[in-house]
């Protein structure tokens, strides 16, 4: 009963997206801007409200991230591997690749840590939102630097990190977990009016982000999918929370810590992934197949997750 809490109010309120924009009662420039205001505005006054009053450990933070990034990096590996023997063209490597380790940690992540680990543990949001960060950073510099070298895209190598570099200084995830990091480290209190307005912003972020992934969870595209396409989703769902569990054996974690490293490393692709591969010259379509094939395939490893850490 724990799980089916947990997990279902996620996938509803998924299905329930899907559900508005397959029947047109919400059109589908509805979610396109509903993308924007929860990219640029709800989600940030989540991050900068639960950050700026969390009490940080860095220690605990660090090993988190140290579990994430060998779990990525792994399952970056082991796909590099795997496009070898499938003999995939460049940009379909690229994509490959990318979809197998580029986890969807701010949209599907951090609501799967709130809902599932925060009855257990009052502390929960406010590492999870921490966590994010370094996790956001960690992923842009893999996907950037793997459709770097399989894209065919037309810009040159110092013009790509040069537009990367800029990405993630106007990217409001990143800088909002700075803002809410410097805040917190400065002892600087958001005024009690602004801070109430943040809370409702961030409050309203969580349900808003999972009916824009249903929305935007395009199934028809998995028409025809090729063999590439389930391997980087069972890599992206499975292989890499399991590789995940086999190192935080290693690191003396309490079960939420343990949770939310494994939980960024179980979400399924992410949507950006997507639209990097068509900017930088990789295989879009593959990429968008992987993104709705391991969407869906994580309804059934994610629960199997809990089961496991809990």
């Amino acid at each position: 009963m724990f799980i089916l809490n947990s997990i279902a109010p996620i996938f509803l309120l998924i299905l329930l997206g899907k559900a508005l924009q397959k029947t047109g009662f919400l059109p589908e420039v509805f979610f396109k801007s509903l993308n924007r205001f929860v990219f640029w505005f709800s989600l940030p006054a989540l991050l900068i409200s639960s950050i700026s009053r969390a009490e940080l450990d860095f220690s605990t933070i660090s090993r988190i991230v140290i579990i994430f990034s060998v779990g990525t990096l792994a399952s970056l590996a082991f796909a590099w591997g795997i496009s070898k023997i499938l003999k995939l063209p460049a940009p379909g490597t690229g994509a490959f690749i990318q979809g197998a380790f580029r986890s969807n940690g701010a949209f599907v992540g951090l609501p799967v840590i709130i809902y599932t680990l925060s009855e257990l543990d009052p502390q929960a949001e406010m590492l999870g939102t921490v966590v994010l960060a370094p996790v956001v950073v960690i992923l842009n510099i893999l996907s950037v630097s793997v459709l770097l070298h399989y894209g065919k895209g037309k810009h040159t190598a110092g013009d790509s990190i040069a537009s990367f570099l800029l990405q993630m200084v106007k990217n409001p995830l990143i800088m909002s977990c700075v803002l809410g990091i410097a805040l917190n480290l400065l002892h600087l209190e958001i005024p009690l009016f602004l801070n109430r307005s943040l809370e409702a912003l961030g409050r309203a972020a969580l349900p808003l982000i999972l009916m824009s992934i249903g929305a935007s969870l395009e199934v028809e595209r998995l028409r025809g999918a090729a063999s590439p396409s389930l391997i980087a989703a069972l890599i992206k769902v499975i292989l890499a929370p399991a590789i995940g569990f086999l190192i935080a054996g290693f690191f003396d974690l309490t079960v939420t810590e343990k949770m939310i490293a494994i939980f960024y490393l179980g979400c399924p692709t992410a949507g950006m992934s997507y639209i990097m591969a068509d900017v930088m010259g990789a295989d879009a379509t593959l990429a968008a197949r992987i993104i709705a094939l391991s969407t869906l395939l994580s309804a059934l490893t994610l629960p199997a997750i809990i089961a496991i850490g809990l």
